[in-house]
């Protein structure tokens, strides 16, 4: 629970420590004391966004201290600085830490209802969220949402590809064909290369075909130079004139010249083979011819294609791949969503039922028997909505709830928003918070002037009602009915004052009847008759606690 809010320099207020207690803590003041900074105040604790307006005139900072006391026992101190420039800081037990991570811890530490929200609760939504909180069904309300919008993302994504690969499915067919004719092809630059030199060096090797002939004929024919060398040799070594290097030289000769033959030769045998070999070359050459035409003539270009067309089929793959994939998960999707759905209808109509009968009897409470209560489920409009198995679902669910009511016996409720007068609609929004006070887990709740509106008997019973909600948790009420300043644990009075110039708002707790006597008089409007009739209502709270309660 909240133990303490210090506010320094904020707006009207200096310096000032309020000090809250169990139970029912109740503030009064004048209008304009200054009742609505406290406010401002904790919701600056709690890490709403700063206003620099708050920084009171002449000062650099305000500052703003909340402690809270924790379940197991221990303290929890919260401290956020506002500066005049703009900048601010937030501490946590004294350690500088994220405006974000002090929020996430606060998290339901304080309930906070303002006559603000009021008017909120003729939106739908509103109605919806405060049903699922008394339903109990908030997270699966919230499972819903985010569930229905992957199945639908996912929805539009499958439809995306469908149209996708329908507007490709030309392109890939082509994107295939022109590929497979490259693949055919298995091109490269080395490959390119050696193709042309192998047809110059054809192309030459036909044209020395003659003289090929004869030097082979020349060498080693009947007539050629290898048969004379022989002769030479033979008549040499059968002259017995020492010719030994003579000899040697004519046998190296005629190694050299069978060499030659034989090269000329192996050419001759190629130029035999050429015209086959060139033509096969020359058809490779043409299919090379006709893709590199289809790319600018350039080969580095036809080598790029081949890579482009590559990626270009792997992402239709991919496409597609990914489409088949959807088409898998989508079911599942839609199962999980309906399954979902269907437990959060069923949650909500046990719910509707449990508050619609809480409201009530709340009504009843606060002077207004006749009254009828109901929570309508309405089918979701069709632009938000999926037909998922058999139910159409939104982000909301499979319906809408939406509150009716009527104040009259007789006359058929109406929705919320368009039956219910100002007056009419206060109380039902305190009926709805009080109803959802029974089941909130924050250990301190916080109202704000809802009581605007409301007088004569619906305050005592107002106040009864605040009264029996502070007895399972903390509850601050700032107001200005006496019926309810009466009920008080602990009464604070806010006053304001002119010092150097400059307003100053104080908070003073009233410690002893006389002091609260005082205060409910003034806030039943002064003079003799109220400060008795205060001491009546005082009288009687004291006796209703001797009976058996909380002593104020």
């Amino acid at each position: 629970m909240l133990v303490s809010l210090t506010l320094r320099n904020l707006a009207t207020i200096s310096d000032t420590t309020i000090e809250f207690e169990h139970g029912l803590n109740i503030l009064t003041g004048e209008t304009g004391a200054g009742k609505s900074i406290l406010i401002d105040g904790l919701l600056l604790a709690l890490g709403e966004r700063a206003d620099t307006s708050l920084v009171r005139p002449g000062s650099v900072a305000a500052s703003v201290e909340a402690m809270f006391l924790l379940e197991d026992g221990s303290k929890f101190l919260v401290r956020r600085e506002v500066r005049s420039e703009g900048r601010s800081r937030y501490f946590i037990n004294d350690e500088l830490t994220t405006l974000e991570d002090g929020r996430n811890l606060l998290v339901g530490f304080v309930d906070l209802h303002s006559q603000g929200s009021t008017p909120a609760l003729l939106q739908r939504r509103v109605q919806r969220a405060a049903l699922d909180e008394f339903s109990g069904c908030s997270a699966l309300a919230g499972k819903l949402s985010v569930g229905f919008g992957e199945y639908r993302s996912l929805i539009r994504r499958s439809d995306e590809l469908n149209t996708q690969l329908s507007a490709v499915a030309e392109k890939r067919d082509i994107a295939q064909h022109e590929l497979s004719l490259i693949e055919k092809l298995d091109p490269s630059a080395e490959d390119y290369n050696s193709l042309m030199f192998e047809r110059r060096e054809l192309k030459a090797v036909q044209n020395s075909a003659l003289v090929l002939g004869r030097i082979s004929e020349g060498i080693s024919g009947d007539d050629g130079i290898i048969g004379s060398l022989g002769e030479f040799r033979h008549s040499l070594a059968n002259s017995g004139i020492e010719t030994k290097d003579a000899l040697e030289l004519l046998e190296q000769a005629d190694i050299a010249l069978t060499e030659a033959s034989s090269e000329c030769e192996s050419m001759l045998s190629r130029i035999d083979s050429a015209p086959w070999r060139i033509q096969e070359i020359d058809n490779r050459l043409d299919s090379y011819a006709e893709l590199l035409g289809r790319c600018g003539g350039s080969l580095e270009n036809l080598l790029n294609r081949r890579s482009q067309l590559n990626s270009e089929l792997d992402r239709y793959d991919l496409l597609e791949k990914e489409y088949e994939q959807l088409q898998e998960t989508i079911p599942e999707k839609a199962d999980s969503l309906h399954e979902t759905a269907t437990a959060l209808s069923e949650s909500r109509e046990s719910g509707a039922e449990k508050l619609k009968k809480s409201v009530q009897k709340e009504l009843k409470l606060l002077g207004m028997p006749d009254a009828a209560f109901l929570i309508l489920m309405n089918d979701p409009p069709g632009n938000r909505s999926l037909l998922i198995g058999d139910v159409s679902i939104c982000s909301d669910g499979c319906e809408i709830p939406e509150f009716f009511f009527s104040a009259n016996p007789g006359m058929k409720p109406g929705p919320l928003s368009s039956v219910a007068s100002g007056g009419e609609m206060s109380r039902v929004s305190l009926v709805l918070k009080l109803a959802l006070a029974s089941i909130t887990q924050a250990p301190t709740m916080v109202f704000d002037e809802i009581d605007s509106g409301v007088g004569g008997e619906t305050a005592n019973l107002l106040a009864d009602s605040l009264r029996r909600v502070s007895e399972k948790r903390q509850v601050i009420v700032i107001t200005h009915l006496p019926q309810i300043a009466s009920k008080a644990h602990r009464h604070l009075a806010v006053s304001k004052e002119i010092v150097d110039g400059l307003p100053v708002t104080r908070v003073g707790a009233l410690s002893d009847r006389g002091m609260r006597i005082e205060e409910l008089a003034r806030l039943l409007g002064g003079g003799r008759a109220a400060m008795e009739h205060a001491g009546k209502m005082i009288a009687a709270d004291f006796r209703q606690d001797e009976s058996g309660g909380e002593q104020p």
